[in-house]
């Protein structure tokens, strides 16, 4: 029996039902989702798609609400049947599969999604579908390896690299060892133009398990550094691969994914473990979820009023709602608002610095310090600006054990801007 022969079936039994007799069963009981369900349906039977649809959702709503994600699920799937293209059913559709543990049905349809089930109107509106699905989907590397293929597509290396990051670590359980292999080679296929992915992809390919390849990537990546006249860094890259022979020392540099990061595991001592918090002073665990609960229902109430007042029509505003979101430490969402209020070229040097700025405080140097290289790359930045932009890249490749690269950014901005910030001081050091 098809879909349209059961809905008739439905109705069948109740002739007298009319779009008035349902649509006063719903205003006498509008918590009543079978009631709005079946005024949704009556629609859909007699064209009236968008309010069809719209009684729906409502019915879906009351139905995830009251705990019966099933039905909720079961009347979403008639949605998207009637609205394939609505790209907030979908989104909807896979966080109650995750919510609901059907994961493996979370995973077919998003990989429908990618492989055209949507069509998205941009690709940041695409990579935001994924940061959202990435969050109902903890457990799964494959929203991040579709972020990757959507930077890959647009040469963005350092951006893919950062999503492979994260998710290698999800990659094994997964079972997508295959498909995280297949990004990795189109990484690779990229090191003719930019070499300096020949240190990332091997660093992706140990955390995945896989050391011969990565051995193998890092020795390329250490006979570039010496080929560019990089000594130290060449040294500094056989000192790594040589521990990631010894099995504890390669489970101390375990996760770094920069020759720096690796060595500053190896020789900094691991941090003593925090004193465990006085129990008068700990906040309960529901108290802990109610907190997290109102936090997170604020966010979606703020998004979704952006989203209706301002779009991605007002990059300033957006720009504006990026400060608020790093203030609150909400990085990720801070990362989104810059990312769109790039767009403005008044607004791009400011975003961009402070785009940077979150992914460092995110802990990703490497996307941070690409950030910072499209600022110089780009046209139209003042001298002022370029000493401003390569002041922040010298202080980040510090804190990730760059001196030497830090070094000479600094003594060059010392040369004309003597008096800049503590340039002085930073170079007294260099001068012990």
């Amino acid at each position: 029996m098809g879909l349209f022969d059961s809905i008739k079936k439905k109705f069948s039994s109740s002739e007298g039902e009319t779009r008035s007799s349902l649509s006063r069963k719903v205003q006498e009981s509008p918590q009543d989702g079978q009631a709005r369900q079946n005024l949704g349906l009556y629609m859909l039977r007699h064209g009236e798609i968008v309010e069809g649809n719209d009684q729906l959702a409502r019915a879906a709503i009351l139905y995830e609400k009251g705990g019966f994600i099933t039905k909720a699920i079961a009347v979403l799937r008639q949605m998207i049947k009637n609205d394939p293209g609505n790209i907030d059913f979908h989104r909807w559709l896979i966080r109650l599969l995750g919510l609901h543990g059907l994961t493996a049905d979370a995973l077919g349809a998003l990989q429908k999604i990618a492989t055209g089930g949507i069509r998205f109107a941009s690709d940041e509106q695409r990579l935001d579908f994924y940061r959202e699905v990435s969050q109902n989907l903890p457990d799964s590397p494959l929203p991040f390896l579709l972020i990757a293929d959507v930077y890959l597509h647009q040469r963005k290396t350092f951006e893919a690299v950062s999503e492979m990051a994260k998710a290698v670590p999800l990659v094994v359980s997964a079972a997508m060892e295959k498909e995280f292999a297949g990004r990795m080679n189109a990484l690779l296929a990229l090191t003719a133009e930019h070499p300096e992915l020949f240190e990332s992809c091997g660093f992706l390919w140990v955390a995945a398990g896989r050391r011969e390849e990565g051995l193998t990537c890092l020795k390329q990546a250490a006979d570039h550094a010496r080929s560019a006249g990089e000594t130290d860094r060449g040294a500094e890259a056989d000192q790594i691969i040589s521990a990631l022979l010894e099995e504890e020392k390669a489970a101390a540099i375990a996760g770094a994914i920069s020759f720096g990061e690796a060595v500053r595991r190896l020789t900094e001592p691991e941090p003593p473990a925090p004193p465990p918090a006085k129990e008068e002073g700990k906040a309960r665990p529901e108290e802990e979820g109610e907190d997290a609960s109102i936090l997170q229902s604020a966010v979606e109430k703020l998004r979704a009023k952006v989203k209706e007042e301002i779009g991605e029509s007002d990059p300033e505003a957006r720009y504006n709602l990026g400060i608020a979101y790093k203030e609150m430490g909400l990085l990720d969402e801070a990362v989104e608002e810059f990312r769109l209020s790039r767009s403005r070229p008044a607004l791009f040097l400011g975003a961009s610095c402070l785009l940077a700025e979150t992914f460092a405080e995110k802990g990703d140097i490497d996307t941070a310090l690409q950030t910072l290289n499209e600022v110089l790359a780009s046209d139209g930045i003042s001298p002022e600006e370029s000493i401003d932009v390569r002041y922040q890249m010298a202080v980040l490749l510090s804190r990730i054990g760059k001196e030497e690269e830090a070094k000479e950014i600094f003594l060059s901005l010392y040369e004309s801007s003597p008096d800049y910030r503590d340039l002085q001081d930073r170079v007294r050091k260099f001068q012990r």
